[in-house]
């Protein structure tokens, strides 16, 4: 029997998923189950897109371009200058969820043997994407004795060497619910700067800031724009992670010219998805408000019910929708 790739071998299994079948066998003994293993939003997708689902007049579900819907993405460019984050339609490639757009960049961006530096506690999947596309996560520790703040330059600098290719943030950050502040935001473009390697992005829980500090896009920092590459996804912000739909943007046209290649070979987009997501952009504020008001009260209700526990402590998250106790 032929074997398989190393690759295949050396991927992980997701340790987020891996719960769901020892939940189904508990849930089947008639055992109670609340799923704190994947980040699955239980608050309703908003209406307009649901609306926008049913009432498809389409009599042909075809193939979108490959780079998505231009009503999407031009509709897309009105929501992020809310963030003063300022793009064009061209900017913004739509991919099949954040997965796939983390995915698409380092294969464009990174060679196999190539290296990239990632503070952890991080978002367990991304050391799949980087093993799909040959590279190396490197890690630099954040601790919960100093809330997670983003370790000093020399740490980085450890870890710096010619193989290094990019720095990869997650901001707001799953898990930690931790915000960078401007400093060390600051700090990121320096070392982007100094030894020009990408900077990837993931900013899918912009919505969810819970401090008075402001957010800091990877996309406002000065002088490293052909450098960055943003990741997004509607799947948090609107509960849409059915529909899988993500962005990849960014102002390099070399990377975007090759994160097209592999757009392509992938077809399209989902096409119901983009409608969904593209009808969400018309909600009313309120939806978002709403929102965002539950997600306080549960993280004041969890975080009071965690640190309550003799021995336990857990870090009053600063954004996002999780907490490491």
């Amino acid at each position: 029997m032929p074997t398989i790739s190393i690759r295949g071998n050396e991927m992980p299994e997701s340790p987020i998923r891996k719960l769901a079948p020892l939940a189904e066998a508990a849930k089947g003994r008639g055992v109670h189950v609340y799923h704190l293993n994947i980040g699955q939003p239980d608050l309703p997708t908003p209406r307009a897109a649901l609306e926008a689902i049913r009432h498809i007049d389409r009599t042909v579900l075809e193939y979108s371009p490959s780079q998505g819907y231009r009503s999407y993405r031009e509709k897309l460019v009105g929501y992020y200058e809310k963030y003063d984050i300022h793009l064009n339609a061209d900017d913004i490639i739509i991919t099949t969820g954040g997965s796939e757009a983390v995915l698409f960049a380092f294969m464009s961006c990174l060679n196999p043997g190539d290296e990239i530096i990632v503070p952890e506690p991080a978002y367990a999947n991304y050391m799949a994407f980087a093993i799909s596309a040959g590279a190396i996560i490197r890690t630099v520790t954040t601790t919960i004795d100093e809330g997670f703040s983003l370790p000093k330059v020399e740490k980085f600098e450890e870890l710096i060497n010619e193989r290094t290719k990019g720095i990869l943030i997650c901001n707001p950050n799953n898990p930690t619910g931790y915000l960078y502040t401007r400093r060390e935001m600051n700090q990121i473009r320096d070392l982007v700067k100094k030894y020009d390697l990408f900077l990837f992005s993931d900013e899918v829980y912009r919505e969810f800031i819970y401090t008075g500090s402001p957010y800091i896009s990877a996309c406002h920092l000065q002088g490293i724009e052909q450098n960055v590459v943003l990741i997004d996804s509607v799947s948090k912000r609107y509960s849409e992670c059915g529909i899988r739909i993500g962005a990849l943007i960014t102002k390099n046209p070399e990377v975007r010219k090759a994160v097209m290649k592999f757009c392509q070979a992938r077809l399209s987009p989902p096409l119901i998805g983009q409608i969904a997501a593209e009808a969400s952009l018309d909600e009313p504020e309120e939806y978002s408000r709403e929102t965002y008001d539950e997600y306080v009260e549960r993280r004041k209700c969890l975080i009071d019910g965690l640190n309550r526990i003799p021995g336990v402590y857990s870090p009053i998250p600063m954004g996002a929708f999780y907490t490491v106790a």
